[in-house]
């Protein structure tokens, strides 16, 4: 029972924690793209407020919408894209809900707030919000394919290389770096995996509809 407790107040600091830093890291990128756009751009802050904005807005359901899935959509995106750092070891401190497998886990929940969001376009009843959802489901197809090579090629250079733990546990990553189990070869192969991870990453998080921006992206009425 303490166990459990104390991984439920864990749990929610860290996900305090990730949106507060989710939040500042967003007023940050505003800031840099408007300076490269030669621009003041808002202040640092101004995500928080656009957040309390959105949070005080009325709620309009569209005439032909599925009440229950245009609301519950965007819920089910946001609590999937932060459950997601409740597997992920930070340094030496293991994850909140670290199990075996959680590399798969963690596959599955990124892919379902994309889902999320398409069901909830899906069900707005709106012509443009079907458009985006298809749109959605069609960049899925192009960047799940990639991010599940990846995942399963480090399993596999970790089973090879004898690493100690599960394969496709994160921890066994965190506790021991596959650059220096691959070789010289194995490097060149593993950069280009990094790379490819970068290039897929931006796509499956949704970059601007991210935790913050996705309960307003699906309410297209």
């Amino acid at each position: 029972m303490i166990a459990l407790l104390m991984r439920l107040v864990a749990g929610t600091a860290l996900m305090l924690l990730v949106v507060v830093l989710a939040l500042l890291f967003d007023g940050a990128d505003r800031i840099i793209s408007a300076r490269m756009q030669r621009r003041l751009g808002p202040p640092l802050l101004q995500p928080f407020l656009d957040l309390l904005k959105l949070l005080g807005k009325e709620n309009i359901v569209p005439r032909r919408a599925v009440p229950w899935v245009f609301n519950g959509a965007p819920w089910v995106a946001a609590a999937s894209m932060l459950l997601v750092f409740l597997y992920i070891p930070v340094g030496s401190v293991p994850p909140v809900l670290g199990v075996h497998g959680d590399l798969i886990l963690i596959l599955y929940l990124l892919g379902l707030s994309g889902v999320a969001m398409a069901v909830g376009g899906f069900a707005s009843g709106n012509p443009i919000a079907n458009v985006g959802a298809q749109r959605e489901m069609i960049l899925m197809m192009s960047y799940e394919l990639p991010l599940a090579v990846v995942a399963s090629t480090l399993a596999w250079v970790a089973y090879k290389t004898g690493m100690p733990g599960d394969p496709f546990n994160l921890e066994t990553f965190a506790g021991m770096s596959v650059w220096g189990m691959s070789g010289k070869i194995g490097f060149i192969g593993i950069f280009c995996l990094m790379v490819a991870l970068i290039l897929v990453v931006p796509g499956e998080t949704g970059n601007s509809t991210g935790v913050v921006e996705a309960p307003e992206a699906c309410r297209v009425s």
